[in-house]
């Protein structure tokens, strides 16, 4: 019931759609190679000291495929990429988890065509020095049969250090507990029926574990959440996110998913029909969702979302204006109960589309990574921004008398919370707020609107005009 409670506060949070701030094309920095696949995703993952671990795979060859490391550092910096497996004859895109000493990716592949080749199902290979060399585990770590090979992966890591891998085919939508090929594949579709997609897996702190899929199987479209065991297997049934049962199409890509540090297990979701138009958040106890955009009439969006170690949840999606993609960012309260205004992140120079979204947060910001086609030139490529949260200025009253002097009250808030300290400029003069977010300017109405803008370190300022009235 509490989380019932917070779904619709945060739905009444996001109900009134305010855009600040415009990051520059130039943020922007291509992260993977040149020329790569309109369905390629990357993987990522934050280690303690703040760098940010991005996997990733690239065709090196007329038959080879090689899987890549970037490693972005605390402050941004792009580095040079390093191989982890390379020369193979088919790679999916990857996940990351943490490693005994540091990291662990999984990636679904064929090492070769050799008939005796014993890498060709799930793979994984671990990194004890940040990514800067690779050790892969000889033979697949699950069982054969569930065409792993050839599906994108998703990971999570419980409190003990078990992983946990879950992917999608033909033949069902499984999780796999472990690195050993002897432990069994549990299928999550097979209640269900075919055909299920595109899964994604996170747990808490306390070892819960969920993992969220998109459906298209007869009499049961949607996106649904199940509850997973330590040993992989399915708990209790199926729950279908409320207003998804109509989608016969789902969000491309892998379904974003996390869990909260301070509870909940949410979902990013971009939902609609017959258009995927609109982005919602699933806490996946509540029976309810929240609205956190509606985007353009006729498109099709693609969302995800971050958690943040304090408790806030970042959700990023993608909205098509003026013919280009714009990628919009929008982060919540620590108690996930309210959401700030929306940041519009811009795109790459010369983006013409957007296909995939992933995000890492830090204490304070963002770090978003898109798939983007640039011009008309084949392929996609991904590029990574970091975007800050944006303030919401509020002014009372908003309307000034002509040639008379006004107390106005201007209010500065962060996702509702009051931000002291923040500058608000107005009519050639600057007040600055109190503990309460506040700040009192007297103006006098003239013959034009005066604006007002708001601004404080590590945000997205804000602005607003005030109207003269006769």
């Amino acid at each position: 019931m509490k989380v019932r409670r917070l779904a619709a506060a945060v739905a009444v949070a996001a109900s009134a759609l305010v855009v600040v701030g415009s990051a520059r094309a130039a943020a922007w920095k291509q992260v993977t190679a040149t020329g790569g696949g309109n369905i390629d995703q990357v993987a990522l993952l934050r280690t303690p000291d703040g760098t940010l671990h991005v996997a990733w795979h690239e065709r090196s060859g007329s038959n080879t495929e090689d899987l890549m490391h970037t490693a972005i550092t605390a402050s941004g910096q792009v580095l040079g990429a390093t191989p982890i497996q390379t020369g193979w004859a088919e790679l999916q895109n990857a996940a990351l988890v943490p490693g005994p000493g540091g990291l662990r990716v999984f990636f679904g592949g064929i090492r070769s065509t050799d008939p005796n080749e014993t890498n060709q199902e799930l793979n994984t290979a671990v990194s004890a020095d940040g990514g800067a060399t690779w050790t892969l585990q000889e033979g697949s770590v699950v069982p054969g049969g569930a065409e792993a090979y050839g599906s994108p992966a998703s990971a999570t890591t419980l409190p003990d250090g078990t992983p946990l891998e879950a992917w999608a085919g033909t033949l069902g939508t499984w999780v796999h507990a472990g690195l050993s090929a002897d432990a069994p594949n549990a299928d999550y579709q097979a209640p269900l029926g075919n055909y299920g997609y595109d899964p994604g897996i996170a747990s808490d702190a306390r070892g819960r574990t969920v993992m969220a899929w998109y459906s298209n199987a007869t009499g049961h479209l949607g996106l649904f959440a199940q509850d997973v065991a330590a040993d992989g297997t399915p708990v209790g049934a199926a729950t279908n996110m409320p207003g998804t049962s109509n989608m016969n199409v789902g969000m491309l890509g892998r379904t974003p998913i996390v869990a909260r540090p301070g509870g909940g297990i949410y979902v990013a979701y971009a939902t609609g029909y017959p258009a995927i138009n609109q982005v919602r958040l699933w806490p996946v106890d509540a029976g309810r969702t929240a609205l956190i955009a509606r985007t353009a009439k006729f498109g099709n969006t693609t969302a995800t979302l971050a958690a943040a170690p304090d408790g806030r949840l970042w959700v990023a999606w993608k909205d098509d204006i003026g013919g280009k993609p714009h990628v919009f960012v929008r982060r919540s309260n620590k108690a996930a109960s309210a959401f700030g205004a929306a940041v519009d992140a811009g795109q790459p120079a010369g983006a013409s589309s957007a296909y995939r979204l992933d995000a890492s947060a830090t204490a304070t910001a963002l770090d978003v990574l898109g798939l983007f086609a640039i011009g008309t030139a084949p392929g996609a490529e991904t590029f990574r921004t970091r975007v800050l949260p944006g303030l919401t200025l509020t002014a009372s009253p908003r309307r000034l008398p002509r040639a008379r002097t006004t107390r106005v009250v201007f209010t500065v808030l962060d996702a509702g919370d009051p931000v002291p300290g923040a500058k608000v400029k107005v009519g050639g003069v600057t007040v600055t707020t109190n503990a309460k977010g506040r700040a009192t300017a007297f103006l006098k109405g003239g013959l034009r609107a005066l604006r007002a803008a708001a601004t404080s370190n590590g945000y997205v300022g804000a602005a607003l005009r005030l109207t003269v009235r006769t």
